[in-house]
């Protein structure tokens, strides 16, 4: 059977795209994707956007076919990605919409991770973000000798950096133990971010964590400093509450370059 043309709307064209329209589309482009409701932060990082205004403005954006939402979770919202009408506006011309709805469904969580790390740094503030596809790509060589990518490295002000790995399945304490020794192996800080609603995997990433540490200890290295932090099922409130927190690791008194 021949597929089927998609029908165009009849009202796209007639909708106008300011700037804080684009750089929002910009940052959905560089995460991939993200909540609905996480975007009214993004369109107003002073939080004064509610999210129906978010949702407001993602209508508008589905109208001009720039982006795609898609509800799983109902204690999340509604996920959204660009299309590729929309990638291509922000300057990406190779890129594919047609991924599967769970690895959207990661890349979103990254995402609230990033904006949770911005508004409520633990101890030292977030100036910066590299995404996994950037990291591989500055980092090709490290990465074809086995090196870990994480989900995101974020740039501190103290001029060191974090990697961050949203964990969302236990994947076994092995592997766990594996990941861990290669991020504290190379990274001054790791961040650790799990789902409230998956909070079990927390206990398997916190004894990883500290295996690997107590490893790297006994080759007479020093690890970085890791965190272990609450990915909530709400983004708006919980930034008003008391930070995580800060960094641990004993002994550690200076942050080393990043690798």
């Amino acid at each position: 059977m021949s597929q089927v043309a998609r029908k165009e709307r009849s009202d796209k064209g007639s909708i106008r795209i300011n700037a804080r329209d684009f750089r929002c589309l910009s940052w959905l482009l560089e995460m991939g994707s993200a909540y609905e409701v996480d975007l009214a932060i993004v369109l107003d990082p002073a939080r004064l956007a509610s999210p129906s205004a978010a949702r407001a403005v993602v209508r508008r954006w589905q109208q001009a076919d720039l982006v795609q939402a898609e509800g799983l979770f109902a204690n999340r919202g509604r996920i959204v990605r660009l299309t590729d009408d929309g990638a291509c506006l922000v300057g990406e011309v190779d890129h594919s919409a047609a991924g599967p709805l769970t690895a959207a469904v990661h890349a979103a969580e990254v995402a609230r991770t990033r904006l949770l790390l911005e508004h409520r740094p633990p101890g030292i503030p977030v100036v910066g973000w590299v995404g996994a596809r950037r990291w591989r790509d500055e980092h090709e060589r490290a990465v074809r000798t086995g090196a870990h990518v994480p989900d995101g490295v974020a740039r501190l002000a103290d001029g060191s950096c974090a990697a961050v790995q949203v964990e969302r399945v236990n994947h076994g304490i092995s592997a766990a133990i594996g990941v861990a020794g290669d991020l504290l192996r190379r990274f001054p800080h790791v961040v650790y971010a799990v789902p409230a609603m998956n909070d079990g995997v927390s206990a398997v990433i916190e004894s990883a964590v500290a295996a690997a540490a107590r490893q790297i200890r006994s080759a007479g290295a020093d690890p970085g400093t890791a965190l272990v932090i609450s990915i909530p099922d709400r983004l708006h409130g919980a930034l008003d509450d008391a930070p995580d927190g800060g960094w641990s690791a004993p002994g550690r008194r200076m942050a080393r370059p990043c690798r």
